[in-house]
């Protein structure tokens, strides 16, 4: 979803062919096309016209107004998305234990799958870490394997970090000692 916030006072927004345009003092300040929202968030004194909420409405962008201290929200909804029927959708396929298990191994098949390629063109371009590659492309290669046979989730969540695991150490060694980077770190800050 691609949502423009404005909280400039004492800008004028209007609309210009197909382009939100913000004008100050009467002079053109800005401009952003209108085709890639889907919500506008507005907060402060500013002016809209109502050419402007027609346009947004016609091409199904929403708008909020928060106003006051409290910034209590005010929504105009543009013609329905048909968001509730997306999002109970969304909810029921989440609760379908089949369903979860199935779309997450399809990801994580795809994710050992692209990081296998990886492996495998740097083996072809880094001689020099040619064992520890082999070794790491094996793996993911069984990883692969393994997830497609996982009964739950947690045995795939297993397998993808286990893939990880020798990803990162394939990574490692074809990067330069002086990087500091010795494989993969869950917590890079700590």
């Amino acid at each position: 979803m691609s949502c423009l916030y404005v909280d400039r006072r004492g800008v004028d927004l209007r609309v210009d062919g197909g382009a939100l345009v913000f004008y100050e003092n009467g002079e053109r300040i800005g401009a952003v096309p209108l085709a890639p929202l889907e919500r506008v968030v507005v907060h402060g004194d500013m002016t809209l016209q109502a050419r402007l909420l027609g346009q947004l409405g016609e091409r199904g962008v929403g708008v909020v107004v928060l106003s006051g201290r409290k910034h209590t929200p005010t929504l105009l909804m543009a013609r329905p998305h048909q968001d509730a029927r997306r999002r109970l959708t969304q909810l029921r396929l989440a609760q379908d234990g089949a369903f979860c298990l199935s779309y997450a191994r399809e990801l994580i098949e795809a994710k050992l799958a692209a990081q296998a390629r990886h492996v495998h063109q740097l083996r072809e371009r880094r001689p020099t870490a040619r064992q520890p590659l082999t070794h790491a492309l094996a793996a993911l290669e069984r990883g692969q394997q393994a997830a497609t046979g996982c009964a739950d989730l947690a045995a795939l969540r297993g397998v993808e970090s286990a893939a990880a695991v020798q990803y990162f150490a394939a990574l490692a060694a074809c990067l330069p000692a002086r990087l500091g980077f010795a494989g993969r770190n869950r917590h890079p800050l700590c």
